[in-house]
């Protein structure tokens, strides 16, 4: 009785294999491992300088950047929405910086009370949206296993990018310039993997 329960449980297995898809797999695993190679140095420094929040605050802002220039209609993919998203963060990254330095004893109070904000500005903006729910999720939880090919090669180039300065110019690197490098980092992410898996990705391996 347990040979033949054995086989069939080691056929279904093979046959779950045999499901998967590369098309489907391969772009979600070089992703993960792109994000990776970004996100684990800047997570090491993130807990080292005790701003642990802060990828959320501007992950959750980039998002937030996203979401104003789909109400304006322009085009999911479109070079617009990646220029919103990523002007919003650098923005939300210069003004943290800025308060880090004026009020450090706070620094984490801010940064979540900035998350908060982004957040509540978020649901406001797609409240009247049929699909407003459905979008919302999709910035928090991302949409890993439905990435493509064309969609890695932006991050291919933003990843090396980020880690060409980490790692030659790092110690050159001043208060701001760390931010803004971060603020990158999350930017690209965020939109592959959702707010939740880039605080992950930043913060577990670290």
């Amino acid at each position: 009785m347990v040979r033949p329960a054995l086989e069939s449980t080691i056929g279904d297995w093979i046959m779950s294999f045999e499901g998967l898809e590369l098309s489907i797999l391969g772009p979600a695993f070089i992703a993960g491992l792109l994000i990776l190679a970004t996100h684990v140095p800047l997570g090491q420094e993130v807990l080292k300088r005790g701003i642990i929040f802060i990828d959320l605050a501007i992950a959750q802002i980039a998002g937030l950047g996203v979401i104003a220039a789909y109400r304006f209609g322009w085009d999911t993919h479109g070079w617009e929405v990646q220029l919103a998203a990523v002007s919003s963060a650098l923005i939300a990254a210069t003004i943290l910086s800025q308060l880090e330095k004026r009020y450090q004893q706070f620094q984490e109070a801010l940064i979540g009370v900035t998350f908060i904000l982004a957040a509540t500005a978020s649901i406001l903006l797609l409240a009247d949206n049929p699909r407003g729910g459905e979008s919302l999720k999709d910035l928090l939880v991302g949409q890993i296993l439905w990435i493509t090919w064309d969609q890695l090669l932006p991050t291919l180039l933003m990843t090396g990018f980020i880690l060409l300065i980490w790692y030659n110019l790092r110690q050159k690197l001043n208060h701001l310039g760390f931010y803004l490098l971060f603020a990158l980092a999350v930017t690209s992410s965020v939109q592959l993997v959702g707010v939740y898996l880039v605080f992950a990705s930043l913060i577990i391996p670290a």
